[in-house]
């Protein structure tokens, strides 16, 4: 019996074969031959800002080094020369949440791509099924009086009793894309997965702008706690002093009390600063995928864990071509142009090959045999003649969110081009304000010296001296978040050229290895 189900099988493949092999080529010089709807994508043209070179090359004044022809590494945050750093970012790149997310969502939108091109292929589906037929008495074929009352009773099953109907059939569905309507869907699908990718690479970027600002604030925060404690030190050792010349009749009990006074307000500060460090831990920890707390990071100077590097900043259309967020709006519009074409499609016939081949049989025993193949082959076609407008407004809509996407591609750039802009002028004012600081730390500290000299031989009384160490403290601390801010706005400045193009691929790669 089996062998007589893989002839019968085998005999109607072959057939099957022999029909698909004469209409294929015909199929495919018409698919091949026929017009693909809507405009193909031409990029927009796009106005480069008057004099950006020699803005660029401005924020070469003042001690910082930009390199208009150099681009930023791939692991751009190596240029700061801390090792420290770049392990928390592998780390992060590896275990943070969100960029696994993302990477999962680039994987599903190329399994989307994959489902968007399967329209062009033939869809072939394999059925089986039983079925028990019983039949009226009270219509033509009961009363035996179907075809003119001419069929003898042994033409239908026994009225009431009813017979069984065995099936097996291979259903053919291939839809001719004689307008591009798959192919506008594929080149959609294709963008939106790129444009996927591209946020992939922005998550990615944005996370290593984060981590390396958060690292800076945190050692700005351990340099604050060392300049408190330092200075908590000296007031204990002036307090002391003061104590000793009180006690002989050369301080008042007035300079006692502001003494400790000044003692009491630096001890406040070094909690609230131990404070706002932990704070810091636990956002680069949660940044690297790692429970609060759980991270070893312990206290250095901000001063001494960084190199300063130079500034690459690259030519304009350098800069279009590696940001991810300016890639991911122009895929989006490329995206947003091809669904015209798909849209437009629908205003035309549809032309489809169906057809259903297999074995049907009232009796088991006869479901085998050669007189129980089935088979049916032929070209369907629709034509839309009045949908209620359902094509013309599918069509609006898709020209509408053309233009909202062109709109947005150019403001991302115009933004891209501002963020640059503002940062070199921000690193560059940074630069001159730290020089001043610099300056200014080392006046105060002489004026610090001076006061106390002038204090222990009486020629000053002790608010000079409390009021020169107040203007040490402020200036050793302004020029420590001067110097942490520069940091940040390097930081930022590589984010906003786009950083470098492998280590979001890495991190995808990660993201696929810990899915």
């Amino acid at each position: 019996m089996t062998g007589r189900l893989n002839r019968s099988l085998h005999r109607l493949a072959k057939e099957r074969v022999r029909l698909i092999a004469a209409v294929t080529p015909a199929v495919a010089g018409l698919v091949l031959t026929a017009c693909v709807q809507g405009p193909n994508y031409q990029k927009p043209d796009i106005p480069v800002p008057a004099g950006w070179e020699q803005m660029a090359g401005g924020a070469a004044a003042d001690g910082v080094t930009v390199s208009t022809q150099k681009l930023p590494e791939a692991r751009w945050w190596t240029e700061f020369h801390n090792d420290e750093l770049d392990r928390l970012i592998d780390r992060a790149l590896q275990g943070n949440h969100d960029v696994r997310r993302a990477a999962s969502r680039v994987m599903e939108s190329r399994a989307t791509l994959v489902a968007a091109g399967a329209g062009l292929y033939p869809q072939v589906n394999l059925q089986g099924q039983y079925s028990h037929v019983e039949i009226s008495k009270n219509t033509l074929a009961g009363l035996g009086l179907a075809s003119g009352g001419s069929a003898s009773p042994q033409t239908f099953a026994t009225p009431g009793k009813g017979f069984d109907l065995w099936n097996s059939a291979t259903d053919l569905r291939w839809e001719l894309d004689l307008w591009g309507r798959i192919r506008r869907g594929m080149e959609a699908a294709s963008a939106d997965a790129e444009a996927l990718e591209q946020d992939h690479r922005a998550v990615a970027l944005a996370l290593i702008a984060d981590l390396g600002q958060a690292y800076f604030h945190l050692r700005e925060l351990d340099e604050q706690i060392a300049i408190a404690e330092h200075n908590l030190t000296l007031r204990w050792d002036a307090l002391g002093i003061i104590r000793t010349r009180a006690s002989v009749g050369l301080a008042s009990e007035l300079d006692v009390k502001r003494a400790e006074v000044l003692v009491a307000e630096s001890a406040a500060q070094v909690p609230d600063l131990h404070r706002l460090r932990a704070v810091e831990q636990h956002r680069i920890e949660v940044l690297c995928g790692a429970q609060p707390g759980t991270l070893d990071v312990a206290p250095k100077l901000l001063r001494s864990v960084v190199t300063q590097p130079d500034i690459p900043v690259g030519l304009p259309s350098q800069l279009l071509e590696r940001r991810p967020d300016i890639l991911q709006a122009e895929r989006t519009l490329i995206a947003a142009n091809a669904r015209i074409g798909e849209a437009r499609a629908y205003f035309f016939p549809a032309l489809s090959i169906t057809g259903q081949g297999g074995l049907q049989s009232v009796e088991f025993s006869n479901w085998y045999s050669g007189n129980s193949r089935t088979f049916s082959i032929g070209p369907a076609i629709t034509l839309p003649i009045f949908l209620g407008g359902t094509n013309m407004a599918r069509l609006d809509a898709a020209e509408a969110r053309y233009e909202q996407m062109l709109e947005s591609y150019q403001q991302t750039i115009l933004n891209a081009f501002r963020e640059v802009a503002d940062l070199l002028v921000s690193i560059r004012s940074r630069t001159a304000q730290r020089d001043r600081q610099r300056e200014q730390v080392k006046a105060a500290e002489s004026a610090l010296e001076l006061a106390q000299v002038r204090y222990r031989e009486g020629l000053v009384n002790y608010l000079d001296v409390l009021e020169s160490e107040r203007t040490v403290l402020n200036a050793e601390m302004q020029l420590v978040q001067t110097e942490r801010a520069r940091l940040t706005d390097m930081v930022s400045l590589f984010k906003a050229l786009g950083g470098g193009w492998d280590a979001p691929a890495a991190a995808l790669s990660a993201g696929r290895k810990a899915g």
